[in-house]
């Protein structure tokens, strides 16, 4: 998982292809495209510089276009600040079309621009929660961002309710279905077991999310009536162990795996990309932390039912769960932190790709399990540079390495925004 990251300058020239040929076209909707590649050209910049550290920046798009190919790196921190800076510029671009012209059809959002304006700024408060380590850092400011974009809802409006959320519907076609959909020459059953790092959360409050995300293994409580129905029934497996042992364990029945009914077809479920309930959680921690004012309780006790409600749960359910001692909010204290944390680590259940590893790389929580299957013998925190850039942009690259790990280029190495 952790080897050599390879960049995404080719989706970032896609994405200045994009303007390009909708400035050669007049209709209103094409208005609106410089808009969002400045939130795609955010949204590509902050994946690199989250798995690598620094990166090229202000020479990299442009520099190619002028011939320059070997831009220099930006630091970690430079990347943040110009990324920051591109969120803010679109959403004020944006809030001029909105009402006015409907943007061209899209994958996330018909061309609701709202909803890409609450995504830019919901994104943007993912972003600024990721520096929460440099949260006291005067350059960026971090805190007076934040308490920018929530004390002024109307010019920066964030996702209000699950029907905001940025996601993916798959089809279910030959060519778009549902990822962990096996192939059609794949005659197996695709089984993938449930780590016991997540799901002991989910029992430790008899969680009902445990009953629809998976099934128990056949060997679990096997004689026991209604097995289905008990939190008992479903056991993890530990991912620091070898994965031999792990596939062993899931032939034998003894681990939980993925709701076959569920995930494993052609269309899945929505897979979301940035949601509510995290925007909800984002805002407990923030008010938790006291970067901003309000009750964190509320918008805790809103992600856990948001949750809950795309995966169809009842209202009665949802209210004995969010009724037990265990699941209500603590105050605004280490340990409220805690469950706002594993809370917002729960509902990722499935979506947001490595932002639930950023999350946990950032708060250490959950603690995840180290073991044989983890070679490293600990969790790595980064992944390289590409090959590619060794070749085509070393000076440029080892100056990085130099100046962020003393020349290394290791998965150990601790980046800027996790010191």
């Amino acid at each position: 998982m952790f080897g050599r990251y390879d960049m995404n300058y080719s989706q970032l020239r896609n994405v200045q292809r994009m303007v390009e040929e909708a400035e050669k076209r007049t209709s209103d909707e094409m208005k609106t495209y410089p808009s969002l590649a400045k939130f795609w050209q955010a949204f590509f910049y902050i994946r690199m510089t989250e798995r690598l550290g620094d990166i090229p920046m202000s020479q990299a798009i442009a520099g190619i276009s002028d011939g320059n190919f070997t831009p220099v790196y930006d630091t970690q921190k430079q990347v943040y600040m110009q990324c920051l800076d591109l969120l803010e510029e679109a959403n004020d671009e944006l809030a001029l079309y909105v009402g006015k012209y409907k943007g061209g059809e899209d994958l996330y959002f018909e061309g609701d621009l709202l909803k890409w304006q609450k995504t830019i700024n919901s994104f943007r408060l993912r972003v600024l929660i990721s520096l929460s380590k440099k949260s006291d850092d005067t350059d960026l400011n971090i805190k007076g961002q934040f308490q920018r974009i929530i004390s002024n809802p109307v010019v920066y409006p964030i996702m209000t309710s699950v029907e905001d959320n940025m996601q993916i519907v798959y089809p279910g076609g030959t060519s778009d279905k549902y990822p962990v959909y096996p192939d059609e020459t794949n005659e197996h059953k695709q089984r993938n077991a449930i780590g016991e790092v997540y799901l002991s959360l989910l029992r430790a409050n008899e969680d009902p999310r445990i009953f629809i995300q998976m099934e128990p293994g056949f060997a679990v409580n096997q004689d026991v009536p209604d097995r289905e129905k008990l939190v008992s029934s479903y056991v993890g497996a530990n991912s620091g162990d070898d994965m031999s042992l792990i596939a062993q364990g899931i032939n034998n029945g003894l681990y939980a795996t993925i709701s076959y009914s569920l995930y494993v077809k052609p269309t899945g479920i929505p897979c979301v990309q940035l949601g509510y309930p995290e925007v909800q959680f984002i805002l407990a921690e923030a008010i938790n932390r006291g970067w901003i004012n309000g009750d964190a309780a509320f918008h805790y006790t809103n992600g856990i039912q948001a949750d809950m409600e795309f995966y169809g749960i009842s209202q009665s359910d949802i209210d004995s769960f969010l009724a037990r001692p265990s699941v209500i909010y603590k105050g605004n204290n280490e340990e409220g932190l805690r469950q706002i944390l594993e809370q917002k680590y729960v509902a990722f259940f499935q979506n947001s790709g490595y932002q639930p590893f950023f999350e946990q790389r950032r708060t250490g929580i959950p603690e995840f399990h180290v073991g044989p299957g983890n070679d490293n013998g600990k969790i790595p925190v980064r992944w390289m540079y590409t090959e590619g850039e060794f070749l085509m942009n070393k000076k440029n690259l080892e100056t990085a390495l130099e100046r962020q790990f003393g020349g290394s280029d290791d998965i150990n190495d601790k980046m800027w925004l996790i010191k």
